[in-house]
Protein backbone atom coordinates (compact mmCIF):
# COMPACT_ATOMS: atom_id res chain seq x y z
CA UNK A 1 0.00 0.00 0.00
CA UNK A 2 1.43 3.36 -1.01
CA UNK A 3 0.31 6.94 -0.49
CA UNK A 4 -1.03 7.53 -4.02
CA UNK A 5 -2.96 4.26 -4.02
CA UNK A 6 -4.60 5.15 -0.71
CA UNK A 7 -5.44 8.71 -1.77
CA UNK A 8 -7.06 7.41 -4.97
CA UNK A 9 -9.07 4.62 -3.31
CA UNK A 10 -9.95 5.72 0.23
CA UNK A 11 -13.60 6.18 1.19
CA UNK A 12 -15.21 7.30 4.46
CA UNK A 13 -17.32 4.87 6.45
CA UNK A 14 -19.15 5.32 9.74
CA UNK A 15 -18.48 2.95 12.61
CA UNK A 16 -19.28 2.78 16.34
CA UNK A 17 -16.87 4.64 18.62
CA UNK A 18 -16.05 1.52 20.64
CA UNK A 19 -14.38 -0.07 17.57
CA UNK A 20 -11.53 2.48 17.74
CA UNK A 21 -9.59 0.66 20.45
CA UNK A 22 -8.41 -2.41 18.57
CA UNK A 23 -6.70 -2.59 16.17
CA UNK A 24 -6.40 1.21 16.35
CA UNK A 25 -8.58 2.33 13.47
CA UNK A 26 -7.75 5.59 11.72
CA UNK A 27 -10.69 7.91 12.19
CA UNK A 28 -12.12 11.41 12.47
CA UNK A 29 -14.51 12.58 15.15
CA UNK A 30 -18.25 12.66 14.58
CA UNK A 31 -20.99 13.53 17.07
CA UNK A 32 -22.23 11.05 19.63
CA UNK A 33 -20.98 7.46 19.55
CA UNK A 34 -20.06 7.45 15.86
CA UNK A 35 -16.70 7.93 14.16
CA UNK A 36 -15.71 8.36 10.52
CA UNK A 37 -13.31 5.60 9.54
CA UNK A 38 -11.38 5.29 6.31
CA UNK A 39 -11.62 2.20 4.15
CA UNK A 40 -10.11 0.75 1.01
CA UNK A 41 -12.46 -1.15 -1.25
CA UNK A 42 -11.50 -4.53 -2.64
CA UNK A 43 -13.24 -7.06 -4.85
CA UNK A 44 -15.17 -8.63 -2.00
CA UNK A 45 -15.75 -5.68 0.33
CA UNK A 46 -13.59 -3.17 2.11
CA UNK A 47 -11.11 -2.98 4.97
CA UNK A 48 -10.53 -0.20 7.46
CA UNK A 49 -7.16 1.52 7.52
CA UNK A 50 -5.47 0.93 10.87
CA UNK A 51 -2.90 3.07 12.69
CA UNK A 52 0.14 0.92 11.80
CA UNK A 53 -0.63 1.05 8.07
CA UNK A 54 -1.40 4.76 8.22
CA UNK A 55 1.83 5.67 10.00
CA UNK A 56 3.82 4.16 7.13
CA UNK A 57 2.07 6.32 4.51
CA UNK A 58 3.36 9.69 5.69
CA UNK A 59 0.05 11.50 5.21
CA UNK A 60 -2.24 13.24 7.67
CA UNK A 61 -5.94 12.93 8.42
CA UNK A 62 -6.13 16.45 6.96
CA UNK A 63 -5.10 14.96 3.59
CA UNK A 64 -6.95 11.67 3.93
CA UNK A 65 -10.41 13.03 4.80
CA UNK A 66 -10.83 15.33 1.75
CA UNK A 67 -9.54 12.56 -0.52
CA UNK A 68 -12.11 10.16 0.95
CA UNK A 69 -14.92 12.69 0.37
CA UNK A 70 -13.78 13.34 -3.21
CA UNK A 71 -13.75 9.59 -3.92
CA UNK A 72 -17.18 9.20 -2.31
CA UNK A 73 -18.55 12.01 -4.48
CA UNK A 74 -17.36 10.12 -7.58
CA UNK A 75 -19.35 6.98 -6.73
CA UNK A 76 -22.64 6.53 -8.57
CA UNK A 77 -25.18 8.71 -6.87
CA UNK A 78 -27.38 7.42 -4.10
CA UNK A 79 -31.04 8.30 -3.96
CA UNK A 80 -32.29 11.03 -1.69
CA UNK A 81 -35.95 10.87 -0.82
CA UNK A 82 -37.68 13.69 1.03
CA UNK A 83 -41.29 13.72 2.09
CA UNK A 84 -43.54 16.27 3.69
CA UNK A 85 -44.97 15.21 7.03
CA UNK A 86 -47.17 17.07 9.52
CA UNK A 87 -45.21 20.06 10.78
CA UNK A 88 -42.16 19.65 8.54
CA UNK A 89 -40.31 17.17 6.40
CA UNK A 90 -38.08 14.16 6.67
CA UNK A 91 -35.89 12.26 4.29
CA UNK A 92 -33.34 9.54 3.84
CA UNK A 93 -30.41 8.51 1.71
CA UNK A 94 -30.35 5.06 0.19
CA UNK A 95 -28.07 3.25 -2.25
CA UNK A 96 -28.34 -0.26 -3.59
CA UNK A 97 -24.98 -0.48 -5.35
CA UNK A 98 -22.63 0.11 -2.43
CA UNK A 99 -22.44 0.32 1.37
CA UNK A 100 -21.78 4.06 1.58
CA UNK A 101 -25.30 5.51 1.65
CA UNK A 102 -25.06 6.90 5.18
CA UNK A 103 -21.55 8.31 4.62
CA UNK A 104 -22.93 10.51 1.85
CA UNK A 105 -24.33 12.84 4.54
CA UNK A 106 -20.70 14.02 4.85
CA UNK A 107 -20.87 15.50 1.34
CA UNK A 108 -21.66 19.24 1.30
CA UNK A 109 -23.97 18.97 -1.74
CA UNK A 110 -26.04 16.26 0.03
CA UNK A 111 -26.25 18.37 3.19
CA UNK A 112 -27.42 21.34 1.06
CA UNK A 113 -30.22 19.27 -0.47
CA UNK A 114 -31.50 18.43 2.99
CA UNK A 115 -31.04 22.00 4.30
CA UNK A 116 -33.04 23.39 1.39
CA UNK A 117 -36.09 21.36 2.46
CA UNK A 118 -35.58 20.58 6.15
CA UNK A 119 -34.03 23.87 7.22
CA UNK A 120 -30.86 24.40 9.18
CA UNK A 121 -30.04 22.73 11.43
CA UNK A 122 -31.71 19.39 10.82
CA UNK A 123 -31.36 16.14 12.73
CA UNK A 124 -29.62 12.99 11.49
CA UNK A 125 -29.90 9.38 12.60
CA UNK A 126 -27.45 6.75 11.37
CA UNK A 127 -28.95 3.39 12.18
CA UNK A 128 -26.71 1.50 9.76
CA UNK A 129 -24.05 2.21 7.13
CA UNK A 130 -26.76 1.81 4.49
CA UNK A 131 -29.29 4.18 6.08
CA UNK A 132 -29.26 7.87 6.90
CA UNK A 133 -32.50 9.41 8.11
CA UNK A 134 -32.91 13.18 8.44
CA UNK A 135 -35.75 15.29 9.76
CA UNK A 136 -36.74 18.86 10.38
CA UNK A 137 -36.64 20.52 13.77
CA UNK A 138 -39.92 22.16 12.73
CA UNK A 139 -41.70 18.86 13.36
CA UNK A 140 -43.56 18.49 16.61
CA UNK A 141 -41.60 17.03 19.51
CA UNK A 142 -43.90 14.04 19.43
CA UNK A 143 -43.13 13.37 15.76
CA UNK A 144 -39.39 13.75 16.35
Amino acid sequence: MNKDDVINRVLPQFFPKHWVVNPGMVHSEFPSRIRVGYVLRGDDGYSFIVDDQFAELGISIGELHPAALANLARLPSASISIGKVPGGAEGWIHATDDNFAAARILLPNVQRKFMDVLGEPFLVSLSHRDDCFCWSLAQTQERQ
